[in-house]
């Protein structure tokens, strides 16, 4: 065995033309920077999907209840929060939070500009869910008299935080507000940014006559976004006949669809680099037996077996897929890292929800990728190695 290792070594190493040492490196280059590549794009496809999913979540929770009602009129009908789901949600350990909320349509004008935009008014837990994605979270602990607006309304109306604005209700009767804006949310994302405007859950009440208890629906936070189905269909035994359960992942279904369309996206581009990178493998093994006629001949004339100088070539293939996957792998994790704390690479935030490239570290997934990617290029390399034994001791006197 150790005289094999020698040998294999010593193929390796040694060039017979200029052009085996070029193939040998230029394979090493292409395939790392392809294992590199898929490296990279599942991250960063892990980093969107997650990053997107985390503002959905935060606004709206991973599971919405309602009443029945609102969807068969433009009355804003209530749900008593001391029933139902609202009241039972603990007895379901996957929920984390139950956070109630009040809609209502409204307008905000400052400056004879206005904008239609979605009232929710909200509580101090809610805020904490949404902070990551504000400007200014100083004194956001109580909405009273106040608002918080999106960068989107800001920029069509001009508006600053502190300046006083004034909210229109039309209830019957119409009701009139002037209330300071607290602080600016942005996530990048339409459905929320063109809508919403937070203000205080006791405000919303008020203007409907509404108890305490009441509210037009509530936000369901779950401790695992992988639970939502089952939950779904746990919290539904829960629920009062008035009450309508939605995931968020339905209620913004174009957005999570888009996503979904990303996976293949990436398990295309998989396949097509491990095309690549398979057909480089056995590219440079068939090169590296050509290379090495002359040997090959030697050792068959000694006797030799067949399968002997197969795994002396074998060994060659994985010493470069060995060397492929350690610089790959290398500079993958640095990417990762530096991306991830210095996001050194920007994004249009107006086409892909977030102003730079996000990074999703998961090491189990990494390493089925570097256990997949070299199984499929070890098999390839067994294609060119049967070409040895094709090769006869006579046919090596003639070819040299």
């Amino acid at each position: 065995m150790n005289i094999l290792n020698k040998i294999g070594n010593n193929l390796w190493k040694s060039n017979s033309s200029i052009y085996s040492s070029l193939i040998k490196k230029t394979s090493l280059i292409t395939l790392s920077v392809g294992i590199f590549s898929i490296l990279i794009s599942s991250s960063v496809l892990d980093g969107f999907q997650y990053s997107i999913k985390e503002k959905i979540f935060d606004f709206s929770g991973h599971l919405n209840i309602s009443n029945f009602g609102n969807g068969l009129s433009f009355k804003n009908y209530p749900i008593d929060t001391n029933s139902g789901i609202g009241s039972n949600y603990q007895e379901v350990n996957e929920i984390e939070d139950a956070i109630p909320f009040v809609l209502l349509s409204a307008l905000i004008e400052k400056n004879n500009k206005s904008e239609g935009v979605i009232f929710k008014g909200v509580d101090i837990k809610y805020l904490d869910k949404i902070s990551p994605h504000l400007y200014y979270k100083n004194n956001i602990e109580k909405l009273s008299n106040s608002i918080i607006i999106s960068s989107s309304h800001s920029e069509k109306l001009n508006l600053n935080v502190n300046d006083t604005v004034s909210i229109f209700f039309p209830n019957d009767p119409p009701v009139f507000r002037k209330l300071k804006i607290k602080s600016i949310y942005d996530t990048g994302l339409e459905e929320f940014d063109n809508s919403f405007v937070f203000g205080d859950i006791d405000l919303g009440r008020k203007i409907y006559g509404w108890d305490e208890n009441y509210a037009s629906g509530i936000n369901l936070y779950l401790s695992n976004d992988e639970h939502t189905i089952s939950t779904y269909e746990k919290i539904k035994n829960l629920s009062s006949y008035d009450e309508f359960i939605e995931t968020s992942e339905s209620k913004y279904s174009q957005v999570f669809d888009w996503l979904k369309l990303l996976d293949k996206n990436v398990v295309i581009f998989f396949i097509i680099l491990s095309f690549v990178a398979c057909f480089n493998m056995i590219s440079v093994v068939l090169i590296f037996i050509m290379d090495k006629v002359k040997t090959i001949g030697i050792l068959k004339s000694f006797g030799t077996k067949d399968s002997i100088i197969y795994s002396i070539f074998y060994r060659a293939g994985v010493h470069i897929l060995i060397k492929s996957l350690l610089i790959s792998n290398f500079f993958a994790f640095v990417f990762i890292y530096v991306q991830s704390k210095f996001k050194i690479i920007s994004l249009d935030k107006d086409s892909y929800y977030l102003d730079f490239v996000p990074i999703k570290f998961e090491i189990l997934k990494i390493i089925l990728i570097n256990m997949s990617l070299s199984m499929i290029i070890l098999i390839s390399i067994y294609l060119p190695i049967y070409f040895i034994g094709k090769i006869s001791v006579n046919d090596n006197v003639k070819f040299n």
